[in-house]
């Protein structure tokens, strides 16, 4: 038992020997694909709508060398705040032409390759999960007065709206599996881009479906 802990803790320090920071951010542009289905007399109709959201994140990783199972290959979790502006379709939520403002918490947790051109250049690829959690909602129906402002991840009933119907609340958390490519330069700078897909669905409404991609470029410095 204390060789395991032994190798352990050195395992441990060599992995912190060879941690490094790298403060990231960049753009996101958001799509949501939305679906809902409603049976009447028997009828199935189906609507279909498109979200599309723009913004940026920023955060930091903290990337990991795992140079001992393969070199160039590196465990990077993080976190980054993402802010995202935009309009509803309106479909599945009854609200149409909303203009909406979200900020979210995102924890993700990438696997990066390095492969090194030469000492100063290098191409990089990452892949893995990310875990988000919705901080902020803010969404303004017609016309900015406060009997149109609603925050979605809180059911707005119909006596808080002139839709004719309840509007049902959005999940806060979503997890996303996503995949990227960039470069290193000078062991300083990193340029990537990347794409998450959303694997979850962000509406409660039993006969809806909202999932989500992010597309990402961003900038990254080392530490």
């Amino acid at each position: 038992m204390k060789k395991l802990l032994v190798i352990a803790a050195a395992l441990l320090i060599g992995m912190q020997a060879n941690a490094q920071l790298i403060f990231n951010g960049g753009y996101l542009h958001a799509t949501e694909n939305l679906k809902k289905t409603t049976t009447l007399a028997g009828q199935s109709n189906t609507q279909t709508g498109t979200n599309v959201l723009d913004g940026f994140y920023a955060g930091a990783k903290y990337r990991i060398s795992l140079d001992g199972i393969t070199e160039g290959l590196s465990l990077a979790p993080g976190a980054n705040f993402s802010f995202l502006f935009g309009k509803e379709a309106g479909i599945p939520d009854a609200l149409d032409d909303a203009k909406t403002t979200e900020i979210a918490l995102n924890a993700p947790l990438h696997v990066q390759y390095l492969f090194e051109i030469t000492p100063d250049f290098k191409l990089e690829a990452w892949a893995g999960p990310t875990f988000q959690y919705g901080i902020y909602n803010r969404t303004i129906h017609g016309e900015s007065n406060p009997t149109n402002i609603y925050n979605l991840y809180q059911e707005i009933p119909v006596s808080q709206n002139n839709l004719g119907a309840a509007i049902p609340a959005r999940n806060r958390i979503n997890l996303f599996l996503g995949i990227g490519l960039g470069v290193e330069v000078s062991e300083l700078v990193h340029v990537n881009v990347g794409y998450d897909f959303g694997l979850l669905n962000l509406t409660t409404d039993a006969n809806g479906d909202i999932r989500r991609g992010l597309l990402r470029i961003g900038l990254g410095y080392n530490f």
